[in-house]
């Protein structure tokens, strides 16, 4: 290789992000990150809603609401924590017959 095409390669290499040649890769990890975080977090929501709504409203009433509020956002993350991280995985499914 000349200097030439080396400085211009070298040149491409350090102008253009590497965020560009794998941008997928980086939202396939971003989303699977957020959907663990959404399955992980599902387990406090009962306790942690029941709780906050019981101090912010009146307490028969508000714990009735927290209940509710709380199974409602613990099914909704778990179930949409667990779709998230199949959506992140599927693309890569396909590389399972190589392994």
């Amino acid at each position: 290789m000349t200097k030439k095409t080396l400085f211009c390669l070298l040149l491409l290499l350090t102008i253009l992000p590497p965020s560009l040649f794998s941008a997928s890769l980086y939202q396939d990890t971003n989303r699977f990150a957020y959907g663990f975080q959404r399955v992980l977090g599902a387990a406090i929501q009962l306790p942690f809603r029941t709780v906050q709504r019981t101090l912010s409203g009146p307490i028969g009433v508000g714990t009735v609401a927290g209940v509710l509020d709380g199974t409602v956002r613990t099914v909704t993350d778990l179930m949409g924590g667990t779709f998230d991280m199949a959506a992140a995985a599927a693309p890569y499914a396909k590389y399972a017959v190589f392994i």
